[in-house]
């Protein structure tokens, strides 16, 4: 439905704009550095742009087109400006206001793109979109819109995951960047191997740890994948020496991953580097280096180990599927036990670190929260019942005891059934658990008469070491 929406809203905009052409603009903007807060005209929206030290308005660059709803499009610019510099890309990151809606910004898209169009000088056939978590979602639903102009999408830690009902167009690249704790990993396996299987290029890059940004490196490669699709497809010049030292760079990370022990990452690397530029000269004599890898003490070990919890993340996630839906349906507080057992095995393999198990658990774990995630959204949609919700929170803090949201909405519920007892339970866990925000604790919807009392504040003061409210010992 979005992406029809999207198609049809934005589409008749996007012809007003046939063209890409320069427009002298009154805009002073410095290359080689971020320019943030830029207006687009007869809009509420902002803009964040870089243009790379060698801009030159006689020539035409490519684009990358971010869209952000959380007021970091200068974030965004600058994680891009490294490989932007180095790869010759403009990069122009727009928002969107809270006020627009789906339809609004679906129209806004094409508004923003024809203004950026008017002021640089743009080639034809590299124009890319991106997106970062629901972003990258309205992102990856954008070639569907666009299917002659844009050309590739870099949906950074979610995505639409497109399926058979969706009529994909060959000539756009999409490229999924996600970190290991990212439970949407098998997601994004499967959304490669579909578009392979249809002609469409597709790669995913995967980087350690859980944080939302990867490495320049990365982002270099792939920014260097779209350049490389770009020569393929005869967008633009091929270049045979930017080509081969491009490959060499690769194969030296390569090397890289070999000598910090990395196996598995650098033999499956070195067979992407031997399937990509296979493209533009013969490099099958890269199987026997990944047959020498294969040899390396350790390689074995590690790929069984991957595989080992591979398998255990497969019936795990199977496994609480199913639990927890029976449990949300039921309201089966009996079972909230064996899931707190359940998340401190996970909890233990979180804190010994071994590989591959460390990611594993956090994946899960965040799996289980997303499944609770999509019942409170719903629950909130359909105005369910007090008991209903109140079960859903509750799930939520023994899967994460850091989520306070939900402390806080047990706290609301429980005041406004007039439970203090239960509502001031959750407040000292919620305080055990590292909960400082003073102010917002008696800001709490449905507490007026709950935060007044005795107990309230003494909590709040036991742990914060002071109390809005007072109370003579």
């Amino acid at each position: 439905m979005r992406a029809s929406l999207i198609k049809n809203n934005i589409l008749l905009l996007f012809l007003l704009a046939s063209f890409f052409g320069y427009a002298q603009s009154q805009l002073v903007l410095t290359k080689g550095r971020v320019t943030d807060s830029l207006v687009v005209p007869d809009t509420k929206n902002t803009f964040s742009i870089y243009l790379p030290r060698t801009y030159d308005k006689n020539k035409s660059w490519p684009i990358i087109f971010g869209f952000d709803s959380s007021n970091r499009t200068s974030n965004i610019a600058r994680f891009y400006q490294a490989a932007a510099e180095e790869l010759g890309y403009i990069i122009a990151v727009t928002n969107f206001t809270e006020e627009q809606s789906a339809r609004d910004r679906a129209n806004y898209v094409a508004v923003f793109m024809k203004h950026i169009f008017s002021l640089f000088p743009i080639q034809i056939g590299r124009v890319y979109v991106t997106g970062v978590g629901d972003d990258a979602k309205f992102a990856s639903l954008l070639p569907l819109g666009y299917p002659d102009k844009i050309f590739g999408v870099i949906a950074i830690g979610d995505s639409y995951f497109y399926d058979s009902r969706i009529n994909l167009n060959k000539n756009f690249t999409h490229f999924g960047i996600l970190n290991t704790h990212n439970y949407r990993f098998k997601n994004f396996q499967a959304n490669k191997n579909f578009l392979k299987r249809r002609a469409v290029p597709a790669d995913l890059f995967v980087y350690e740890g859980g944080g939302e940004f990867p490495a320049q490196e990365l982002i270099k490669n792939v920014l260097t994948a779209l350049t490389r699709q770009a020569m393929l497809k005869g967008r633009v010049a091929k270049d045979s020496i930017w080509i081969q030292n491009s490959f060499e760079k690769s194969l030296q990370e390569v090397d890289g991953y070999v000598s910090k022990r990395k196996f598995l990452k650098a033999y499956e690397e070195l067979k992407r580097i031997r399937i990509d530029y296979n493209q533009f000269f013969d490099t099958d004599y890269l199987k026997e280096k990944q047959k020498e890898i294969k040899k390396l003490n350790g390689f074995r070990k590690e790929k069984r180990l991957r595989s080992k919890y591979a398998i255990k993340e497969n019936y795990l996630r199977e496994s609480y599927l199913f639990s927890a839906e029976e449990d949300i349906a039921l309201l089966n507080y009996s079972n909230l036990g064996w899931w707190q057992y359940e998340m401190s095995k996970l909890d233990t393999l979180i804190a010994k670190k071994e590989k591959y198990g460390h990611d594993m658990a956090i994946r899960v774990k965040r799996y289980v929260n997303a499944i609770i995630n999509n019942y409170k959204i719903t629950a909130i949609k359909e105005n369910v019942n007090l008991e209903a919700q109140l079960f859903l929170n509750i799930f939520s803090t023994i899967v994460n005891k850091e989520d306070f949201d939900s402390y806080k909405k047990i706290i609301s519920l429980s005041a406004r059934d007039l439970d203090n007892e239960t509502a001031l339970f959750y407040l000292e866990k919620m305080l055990q658990n590292g909960y400082r925000d003073f102010d917002a604790l008696y800001e709490i919807e449905g507490t007026l008469a709950l935060k007044i009392t005795k107990k309230y504040n003494e909590l709040i003061e036991k742990y914060l070491g002071n109390s809005k409210y007072f109370f003579s010992k």
